[in-house]
């Protein structure tokens, strides 16, 4: 019993320790921001895909159509650095023959990947220009970047902090007491909204355009950066 005895003399110290932090009163707010810069540069992504009855002579066609684009690409000032065509995959393509009741081998899908970084965006309507004339069959759209996200991403988390802060003081001084320090906060950074580049109809018909934005009508939006954070402060008296 007598083991218990100092146990039991520090228990209502700790229930009042405790009853004390839960009197405490915080206020929970949630700041958000974004803000918005122009993409300084692109990243475009194609391949070269055909069916031939021999991987042979689909690889050969392949590689054909991306030399040539190579060419095309280095032409227009495309660094070594900013270019890459190593995705390769060779597969088997199968039809049904209703008469055999059987798979049929049809030929092979060769397809090559090519991946470019252009930072010169005046040059990007070429580029696209390029990759149809030579043979590349399959393009997707370019998606707009910028080099300064890191920094542009710490901004708008900044503005979405003051913001909290700012929310939480409204809430203070509304209820008649002081703000105090932020007790918790929780950063939920949601990365950037690149735009999806515009064609006007109209201006790719236009075959007397100068460049190959001209001709495409290529219009590049904003980028838009967003942060939002949830913080917890304490109310003074």
């Amino acid at each position: 019993m007598r083991l218990l005895l100092p146990v039991l003399l520090l228990l209502p110290f700790a229930v009042n320790a405790q009853d004390k932090a839960d009197d405490r009163r915080s206020v929970s707010v949630s700041g958000q921001a974004e803000v918005a810069v122009m993409p300084d540069r692109a990243r475009l992504t194609m391949s070269v895909d055909r069916l031939a009855p021999e991987v042979k002579s689909g690889e050969a066609e392949v590689n054909k159509v991306v030399r040539a684009y190579l060419a095309e690409a280095k032409s227009l000032g495309i660094e070594e650095k900013n270019l890459s065509t190593t995705g390769v995959s060779v597969q088997p393509e199968y039809v049904w023959d209703e008469k055999a009741r059987r798979q049929k081998l049809n030929g092979y899908r060769v397809r090559r990947d090519i991946t470019l970084l252009i930072s010169d965006l005046d040059k990007l309507g070429d580029f696209l220009l390029s990759a149809t004339k030579v043979g590349v069959n399959q393009v997707n759209p370019p998606m707009p970047e910028s080099s300064r996200a890191k920094e542009v991403e710490r901004e708008a988390l900044a503005k979405a902090a003051e913001d909290a802060q700012l929310r939480a003081r409204v809430l203070a001084e509304t209820l008649d007491v002081k703000l105090g320090p932020v007790r918790r906060i929780t950063a939920n950074d949601t990365g950037g909204q690149p735009p999806m580049p515009r064609l006007m109809a109209m201006a790719a018909m236009d075959k007397s355009a100068e460049s190959g934005n001209q001709q495409m009508g290529f219009s590049l939006g904003e980028i838009r950066y967003s942060a939002s954070v949830s913080a917890e402060f304490d109310l003074v008296e």
